[in-house]
């Protein structure tokens, strides 16, 4: 559900491709990251 959400507002945004995907990889990095300090 949680990556339905993402795709959902990553599709609606009005964004170029490019921005776009900066900001999946972005996301990524930030999600790794996070998981890191939890754990």
């Amino acid at each position: 559900p949680l990556m339905k959400i993402i795709n959902d507002t990553f599709i609606d945004l009005p964004t170029p491709s490019n921005i776009s995907s900066w900001w999946n990889f972005g996301s990524l990095l930030g999600l790794c990251l996070i998981m890191q300090i939890l754990t």
